[in-house]
């Protein structure tokens, strides 16, 4: 599945029922995520069952509370004592706030331990060898809605859709094979006009 498509929710779901979906989950968007040194909320050690969560200097939440996030999962929202955050030695690495403490919100524990994992997995050369065939499962199927209108049936009855489904990979197939012997060149990708007055790329 491609990044827009999946969410943590789904991985949670799909693990349930026994599916694997493979696909690139987006990455932590927060700024310390993107800092070389800053602290993500990967970098907190959570304790589930005591509803806590330990700093990356020792300290150890102060409040936990579940709400409704903008999803309609449930996110945990966790701070730290204002105490502890004002004399921390390494607070420019935790948080931009002059006063307030540091406070993250993640999903809750089996969506959370799901992304985490997912985006571990996606950081190896194995998972982009798996999920390269998606560009040409793409390719067929846009070249199947341009060539043969593959989104709308011809006929009423799901004996005779297959059928049509049959006919046209089969189509396809033949399409294939001449561009094949004659040696065609790929399309290259079309760029819009606007597209083509940004500088390239050093």
């Amino acid at each position: 599945m491609d990044t827009g498509y999946l969410s943590a929710d789904q991985l949670v779901h799909s693990q349930q029922d026994g599916i694997d979906l493979v696909g690139p989950v987006a990455e932590e968007n927060s700024w310390q995520a993107h800092a070389k040194d800053g602290f993500a909320s990967t970098a907190f050690v959570i304790d589930w069952e005591a509803q806590q969560a330990r700093c990356p200097q020792g300290h150890v939440s102060q409040k936990w509370q579940e709400h409704q996030g903008r999803q309609p999962a449930t996110m945990v929202h966790f701070r730290f004592s204002r105490t502890d955050c004002a004399a921390c030695p390494v607070r420019t690495r935790c948080t931009r706030s002059a006063t307030l403490p540091r406070s993250v919100t993640i999903y809750p524990q089996p969506a959370y331990d799901a992304l985490q994992t997912a985006r571990q997995r996606q950081h190896r050369e194995a998972f982009w060898q798996q999920y390269a065939p998606r560009s040409g499962i793409e390719g067929t199927m846009a070249q199947g809605n341009a060539r043969a209108d593959l989104r709308h049936a011809r006929f009423i009855g799901l004996a005779k859709t297959q059928l049509q489904h049959v006919c046209t990979a089969l189509g396809l197939n033949v399409l294939r094979l001449g561009a094949w012997f004659a040696e065609a060149k790929p399309h290259t990708t079309q760029h819009s006009a606007f597209a083509a007055l940004a500088p390239t790329a050093a």
